[in-house]
């Protein structure tokens, strides 16, 4: 089935009459009732992440060790107490050297900010991008990005003669203990180990796969009961005898459990029905029903060609890019607002220095290229 552009454009003005226009049009990826987000979210906790969260708590911690350098500009503050409040991030909009002079830059001992200050922070940066016609917000960008996506594997499916489809989730702990006390680690921590182990599962898939031709993508996400990194990795391989099975993906997952300090088996099962983190598909499912929004983005993004429904595991992936959270607090009719978990994690993954999205080489919208 493809989605064309007759089609594209009925659901594009729809969203317009139903919402005014197309910056405030019906919430896309966190409908907790839409069948692709049920699929891999049976219960109200995550894997790996605490029974009964103490948010408050976690958003008290700060973004990372205070002498860690990588984090975006705006999430850093004032840590020596002499700075002006100039080179606050969110200083009011009539001081002049906002966006100009920042604590990053001037302050002799700057400190990043707590995980409740970077939401705020982030927020009013990118409601200012999204207002302004001389910046790209980060929202603008996952829809972009979106399109990109999912006309990449339309032309990798449609070059390989028999594709299988591996869907792996890489996921660790965001509490540790110290001196018998638990606490929350700070977000760039977990991303680093995230990584870290990631170059290691890279390892073992290049060599499981040596024999095969095999592209792939990743998407780093948030979870939504604790704003914990996680990373969804799809790869694609051409295996016209159904040969690549399960143990290639308990390798994977394998490795990175080995190789990751707070990732623990129980939280990483390969067996049916367990909440896999491994799953091999030698019969690609698709998606059969996908969001007006959706429709729209892919076209935003290629232009006017038709298109080919994504799998479901590329679907799932595609929503849950973080930023997504800033459609529906722009909307403001859904149950994602500004203090959301959701909203939490999107401002870690801006203020993080990692690639959310990352692919192999050959892994890229050819059509919309040519």
């Amino acid at each position: 089935m493809a989605i064309t552009l007759a089609a594209a454009k009925r659901a594009k003005e729809e969203a317009r009459r139903k919402a005014g226009n197309y910056a405030t049009t019906p919430k896309n990826s966190l409908n907790r009732n839409h069948q692709y987000y049920r699929w891999r979210r049976p219960t109200e906790h995550e894997p790996a992440d605490p029974t009964n969260a103490d948010n408050e708590s976690r958003r008290q911690t700060r973004l990372a060790p205070d002498d860690y350098e990588g984090l975006t500009k705006p999430f850093y503050e004032c840590g020596c107490g002499e700075c002006t409040d100039a080179v606050d991030p969110l200083a009011a909009d009539t001081e002049v050297f906002r966006d100009v002079v920042m604590a990053a830059d001037v302050c002799q001992n700057p400190r990043p900010v707590t995980v409740e200050k970077a939401r705020e922070i982030y927020l009013a940066y990118q409601r200012a991008s999204w207002q302004s016609s001389e910046r790209t917000s980060e929202l603008e960008r996952t829809q972009n990005r979106t399109g990109r996506m999912l006309g990449a594997e339309r032309h990798i499916l449609s070059e390989m003669d028999d594709p299988t489809l591996l869907f792996l989730s890489f996921r660790l702990s965001p509490i540790e203990e110290n001196d018998g006390r638990r606490r929350w680690i700070p977000p760039a921590t977990l991303a680093d180990r995230l990584g870290d182990a990631w170059q290691n599962v890279r390892s073992v898939l290049n060599y499981q796969l040596s024999e095969y031709d095999s592209e792939y993508a990743t998407i780093t996400a948030m979870t939504t009961s604790a704003a914990t990194p996680h990373r969804h990795a799809a790869v694609y391989v051409d295996d016209p005898d159904d040969e690549v099975g399960i143990e290639v993906a308990e390798s994977a997952v394998e490795s990175h459990v080995n190789n990751c300090k707070g990732a623990h088996p129980e939280d990483h099962p390969v067996n049916p029905g367990e909440r896999d983190a491994g799953e091999v598909f030698h019969d690609i499912p698709k998606a059969e029903e996908v969001s007006d929004d959706t429709l729209i983005d892919v076209f935003h993004a290629r232009g006017t060609q038709p298109f080919t429904l994504p799998s479901v595991p590329l679907y799932y992936m595609a929503n849950q890019q973080p930023h997504w959270a800033l459609k529906n607090v722009f909307d403001g009719t859904s149950d994602v607002h500004n203090d959301s978990i959701e909203v939490d994690g999107a401002a870690i993954a801006w203020a993080l220095p990692w690639r959310q999205y990352s692919s192999s080489k050959n892994f890229v919208d050819r059509e919309f290229q040519e």
